[in-house]
């Protein structure tokens, strides 16, 4: 499997000029998780799927956390640094050619809030899936019209009600263009989201891309 800056990877081979989806799975899973939500999201979306790079249970995750289950929030900031290089790298090597929507799940959306916060230019949006703020009390740069999707369960035993609430509000007050939806499911993925993304997507994301705004 390929590998840069000491993350596996996969990839779909595409001269698709729209930004590509970087995939970051949940706890315990690895690169093979998200890309069927991808392609049910848009089968014609480009998208690269990452393996976290931290050993964790079954399988890996992008940072760690403390044995409460807290989150490890030096280690986070490691691991972020870390992210942020592979992108960076991607696009030198000509892996991808712009910087790229993330897609990331639970461990993988905590993260990619992590990113936006260190680096609002390293993304030109994101999806965070069952978010959780990485720093409730961080001042985030500005980030006007940045747009951000943000994906909760309304029955999900491993976030409070207001987890989504609290970084929604975060990156609207950073100028962000926000859309938040709840569904009626736990932790795991819900039957109607995939849908809910490729809208998303197709009406928020790709008149950007298109060049009818600023990326």
């Amino acid at each position: 499997m390929p590998e840069i800056q000491g993350f596996h990877y996969r990839a779909t081979p595409t001269t698709d000029a729209r930004p590509p989806l970087l995939l970051l799975h949940g706890s315990s899973r690895d690169e093979t998780e998200l890309p069927p939500l991808a392609n049910t999201a848009d089968p014609s979306w480009p998208y690269l799927s990452l393996r976290g790079p931290i050993p964790w249970e079954n399988g890996y995750a992008f940072f760690r956390r403390n044995p409460d289950r807290t989150l490890d929030r030096a280690d986070l900031a490691r691991q972020t640094e870390r992210l942020h290089a592979f992108i960076t790298a991607s696009i030198e090597t000509g892996l991808i050619a712009r910087p790229p929507i993330l897609l990331g799940f639970s461990n993988g959306a905590i993260i990619s809030a992590s990113l936006l916060i260190r680096d609002p230019n390293s993304a030109v949006g994101a999806i965070l899936i069952r978010p959780l703020s990485p720093d409730p009390d961080a001042i985030i740069p500005p980030m006007p019209d940045k747009p951000i999707l943000m994906l909760s369960g309304d029955r999900d035993d491993r976030r409070a009600p207001e987890d989504a609430i609290r970084v929604a509000r975060q990156f609207q007050a950073a100028g962000a263009d926000v859309a938040s939806h709840a569904s009626s499911t736990d932790h795991h993925l819900h039957g109607d989201e995939p849908a809910i993304i490729g809208h998303w997507l197709t009406s928020r994301v790709f008149p950007l891309a298109a060049g009818h705004g600023p990326l």
